[in-house]
């Protein structure tokens, strides 16, 4: 199989927040370790973890101390998660055909929908030869994880701001959307109020 490698977008200052969200508690653990955790269940080459506020805080908070695991750090992380994504593709490009991208504050995405969206991903790899994407929508809002096909034939270098992976995809002329009902692929953690009822809502689902 073409070498697969997982993205981990963990950079943010949280400032919605007021407290880093990959150290939010969640399931017994960190978000952060949570969210590696799922991506472990799948068959990815690597992992990269793309850390930048508080990143010290963080390494010294986790344990993922596992042979496909990386932790990295984006110096210029406040520029927005553009810069984040573009430090991350710059480490995965040389030795990866493909990358799945996941945000560190989604963590109700269903273990489900990440393996679809591999699978699927890791299908087309194998047929096609020119960049795609893969991606999930609830409900007419496109959501995560993003999968991106042959990568080394993506132009990232000039995304900037917090655009993201969005307008990446809409370059794309190959743009594959998989309709879900799982809502935790839109369903972001991103202040004290969000992450409480998300918490919530996981606790409801696990009974």
């Amino acid at each position: 199989m073409n070498p697969i490698c997982a993205l981990v977008l963990a950079a943010g200052t949280s400032s919605r927040m007021g407290y880093p969200k990959p150290l939010l508690q969640w399931n017994g653990t960190t978000l952060l370790e949570y969210q590696v955790s799922q991506l472990l269940k799948l068959p990815f080459s690597e992992i990269t973890v793309v850390l930048g506020h508080e990143s010290e805080m963080i390494r010294n908070q986790v344990d993922l101390d596992e042979p496909r695991v990386k932790l990295t750090k984006c110096q210029n992380y406040r520029e927005g998660l553009s810069s984040s994504l573009k430090f991350g593709l710059q480490q995965v490009t040389e030795h990866c055909d493909a990358v799945m991208i996941m945000l560190v504050d989604l963590p109700l995405i269903r273990v489900e929908t990440i393996k679809r969206v591999f699978d699927k991903g890791a299908d087309l790899l194998s047929r096609r030869s020119e960049a795609f994407a893969v991606q999930p929508r609830y409900q007419k809002q496109n959501g995560h994880p993003v999968f991106l096909g042959h990568i080394q034939k993506l132009n990232w270098h000039d995304l900037k701001g917090d655009e993201g992976a969005k307008r990446l995809i809409q370059r794309l002329q190959h743009h594959l959307l998989l309709e879900t009902d799982d809502l935790g692929v839109i369903d972001d953690v991103d202040t004290p109020e969000a992450y409480r009822k998300a918490l919530a809502n996981f606790i409801f689902q696990k009974r």
